[in-house]
C-alpha cells in the first residue's frame, strides 16, 4: 500500500440530476414509452393510459405463446395514419382484399364483422373518415387448412382483443384462399367505442394479439403431437427458404462448422432431418461437406435463404396474376426486376398490379416488356390514383437523376391504355420517340415485344404516308425535322374544333408568346398526355398541361405561352373572393 498520504480535492457542490425523487411508476412510465411509436406519444390527446392498453394482457398472454404443443399463428400488423380525413390509401386497400379470386372457390372474397357474415366495406370506411388512424392485421395460422371455417375462430380472436383493451372493436375482416397459405386480413377502426382515438401498446401487437390466437386455434384443434412436428420438419427439407431446420443447424454450429456426430440429443430422426437438410442446402451452394460428417455452412446462409424464399414467393405472385387474366408464360420468362444491375429503362404494358404483401400501401406491378420477358417491380407507395392501369404503356427507369434518392424506380406513364388505333392517330404518341431509333433489346417474336414491332411499323407507314417521315436505304427510318411539332398542331386543331362545336365559342390558338389570360375551366385527356382549356368572353385557348397549371382549376390564370407550356407569371392570378359563413 502507498505510504503517499490522502488528500482529497474539494470540487463545487452540485447535482447533475434533480433534486427530486424520482417514484418507481414514473420511471416505469417512462420507460415503457420508449416502445410506443412517436406519432402516438406526441398527441396531445392521448394519454399515458391509453398507451399502455393491452399491454398486460400481451405480456401474460405471450409468456405462454412457446408452450409444447402450442399451434404456430404469424400476425402481422400496419399502422396506417390518415392525415386530414384522406381515406384514398384505406379505399384502396379495402377493395384489394376483395378482389376476384381469393374465396375457395375462387370467387370474390366477402367481408365479415362480429355480426353478419356479408359486411360492408365502404360503410366502415365512411364511418372512418374522421379516424386519425387505422389498423391492419394479417392472421396466418399455420394449420389453417384443417380448420373448415376460420370466421369463428377470428371472431373469438377479436371479441378476445376487446377484453383486453377494454372496449368495443369496430371491424371487419375477410379470409383469403389465393395462397399456399390461407390466411385472414382484419381491418380495425382508429376508434374506440367512445369514440376516441383507438392504442393498443407495442408489446400487445407484437406479442400478445399472436399468443391469444395462437391459443384459441390450440384450443380448437388440440395441442401439437410430436409426430405433427416431425411430419413438418420432414416437409421442410427440399425448402428454398429459410426453415426452422436452417435457424438449428446455425445455432449448433460452431464458428459455422457443423459435426453431425455432435448432436446427440437421442433424436435420431431429427439428426436424419438436419442430414437431409444439409444435402439440400449444399445442392443450393450453401453448404458444403469437408469432410464425412463435418459440415461448412455459408456465412450468409439465413441472408440468402431468406432471399430466396422472397423470390420464390413474388414468382408465385406473378404466375397467379398472369393466370387470372389468362397470360400464359413458360417459367423461364418470368423475372424480378432489379434496379441495383439494370441501367437501361424497361418499356412495356402492365398486366397485373397489386400491394405488396397485402398490408401496405406499397404497390407492384408486373409489365409485359420489349425485351419479351414479364417482370415483377416494386414501386413502393403509390397514390391510388398513380397507379397506373391494366394495359397502360410504361417507362421503368432504374436511377432517378431528380430530386430525393428513393429506394424505388422511377414509373413513366406513357400511355394510358395500349391501343392499335394510336398507330394512326393525328397527334402524338408513345410509339413516335422510338420509331427513329426502336427500343434497345427489343424481342420481336415474343410477349410485348412482338406487339410492340408491329405497333412501331404501323406507326412507321402511316408517318411516312403523313409526309412526317421516310424510309431509308439501309430499312431505317427517319423522322421529318419538325414532325412532332407539327403532330402537336394537329392535335390542338382538332381538339378545338370539336370545342367550338360544343360551347359556340371560338378557339383562339396560343403560339409562342402569345399571352393567355382567362378561368382554367377543364381538362381533356389524349395518348400522350393533357391539355388544359383557358375561357375568355368568346374564346378560349388550348395549352399544354402541366403541374402549376392543378392549383388553378376553376380559377383565373394568366401566362405567356413558351415552346412546351403555359409559363404562369405575367399576370397575377385571381381569386373570386370566398363567401363568408
Amino acid at each position: 500500500m502507498s505510504d503517499k498520504p490522502f488528500e482529497p480535492k474539494l470540487g463545487r457542490i452540485r447535482d447533475s440530476k434533480s433534486s427530486k425523487p424520482q417514484r418507481y411508476t414514473r420511471r416505469v412510465l417512462s420507460e415503457s414509452s420508449r416502445t410506443v411509436n412517436k406519432p402516438l406519444r406526441h398527441r396531445g390527446h392521448i394519454d399515458n393510459n391509453a398507451l399502455r392498453r393491452g399491454q398486460a394482457s400481451g405480456s401474460v398472454a405471450a409468456s405462454g405463446s412457446f408452450a409444447p404443443g402450442t399451434r404456430r399463428v404469424v400476425v402481422r400488423a400496419r399502422y396506417v395514419r390518415q392525415v386530414g380525413g384522406d381515406i384514398g390509401a384505406a379505399r384502396a386497400h379495402m377493395r384489394y382484399i376483395q378482389r376476384d379470386g381469393t374465396a375457395r372457390d375462387g370467387a370474390p372474397g366477402q367481408l365479415y364483422d362480429a355480426a353478419s357474415d356479408r359486411a360492408d366495406g365502404a360503410m366502415l370506411l365512411e364511418r372512418s373518415v374522421e379516424d386519425p388512424h387505422q389498423f391492419r392485421f394479417v392472421v396466418s395460422i399455420e394449420d389453417a387448412a384443417r380448420i373448415s371455417d376460420l370466421k369463428p375462430v377470428v371472431r373469438d380472436l377479436m371479441q378476445q382483443m376487446e377484453a383486453d383493451l377494454g372496449t368495443k372493436l369496430d371491424w371487419v375482416a375477410i379470409d383469403h384462399f389465393n395462397t399456399g397459405h390461407p390466411h385472414t386480413h382484419i381491418v380495425v377502426r382508429g376508434k374506440d367505442e367512445r369514440s376516441e382515438p383507438l392504442v393498443m401498446a407495442r408489446e400487445y401487437i407484437g406479442f400478445g394479439i399472436r399468443a391469444r390466437a395462437q391459443d384459441l386455434v390450440t384450443l380448437e384443434l388440440g395441442p401439437e403431437t410430436a409426430l405433427e412436428r416431425h411430419a413438418k420438419r420432414s416437409n421442410e427439407i427440399g425448402y428454398e427458404r429459410l426453415t426452422s431446420l436452417d435457424r438449428t443447424l446455425r445455432a449448433r454450429a460452431d464458428d459455422g462448422i457443423f459435426v453431425v456426430s455432435a448432436v446427440n440429443d437421442g433424436d435420431g430422426a431429427r439428426q436424419t432431418q438436419l442430414v437431409g437438410r444439409l444435402k439440400a442446402l449444399e445442392g443450393l451452394g450453401l453448404a458444403t461437406e469437408k469432410r464425412r460428417g463435418v459440415w461448412a455452412l455459408d456465412v450468409e446462409l439465413e441472408g440468402k435463404l431468406k432471399r430466396l424464399g422472397e423470390r420464390a414467393d413474388k414468382i408465385k405472385m406473378m404466375q397467379r396474376a398472369l393466370t387470372e387474366i389468362g397470360y400464359e408464360r413458360a417459367p423461364g420468362t418470368l423475372a424480378i426486376f432489379d434496379r441495383a444491375n439494370r441501367k437501361t429503362p424497361l418499356t412495356g404494358k402492365i398486366v397485373g398490379t397489386g400491394l405488396i404483401d397485402e398490408i401496405s400501401d406499397r404497390t407492384w406491378v408486373i409489365v409485359d416488356a420489349t425485351d419479351g420477358r414479364v417482370h415483377y417491380v416494386e414501386l413502393g407507395r403509390l397514390k391510388p390514383e398513380s397507379v397506373p392501369p391494366r394495359n397502360a404503356i410504361v417507362r421503368i427507369v432504374p436511377d432517378r437523376l431528380e430530386g430525393r434518392p428513393q429506394s424505388t424506380p422511377r414509373l413513366d406513364i406513357l400511355a394510358r391504355t395500349a391501343s392499335p388505333e394510336q398507330a394512326i392517330y393525328s397527334g402524338p404518341v408513345w410509339i413516335d420517340r422510338m420509331v427513329a431509333d426502336g427500343a434497345g433489346g427489343l424481342q420481336e417474336h415474343r410477349g410485348f415485344g412482338q406487339e410492340f414491332a408491329q405497333a412501331v411499323e404501323a406507326r412507321r407507314t402511316w408517318l411516312a404516308h403523313q409526309n412526317l417521315g421516310r424510309r431509308r436505304a439501309d430499312g431505317g427510318f427517319e423522322v421529318r425535322p419538325g414532325a412532332a411539332a407539327e403532330l402537336r398542331r394537329r392535335e390542338v386543331g382538332r381538339i378545338g374544333r370539336d370545342l367550338e362545336i360544343e360551347t359556340g365559342l371560338r378557339h383562339a390558338p396560343a403560339a409562342n408568346g402569345t399571352e393567355v389570360r382567362g378561368v382554367l375551366n377543364r381538362t381533356i385527356d389524349v395518348p400522350e398526355g393533357r391539355y388544359a382549356v383557358v375561357m375568355r368572353d368568346s374564346a378560349f385557348h388550348v395549352v399544354p398541361w402541366s403541374r402549376a397549371l392543378d392549383r388553378y382549376r376553376g380559377r383565373e390564370v394568366a401566362g405567356v405561352m413558351t415552346a412546351n407550356q403555359l409559363a404562369i407569371g405575367a399576370a397575377r392570378a385571381r381569386r373570386a373572393p370566398d363567401i363568408q359563413r
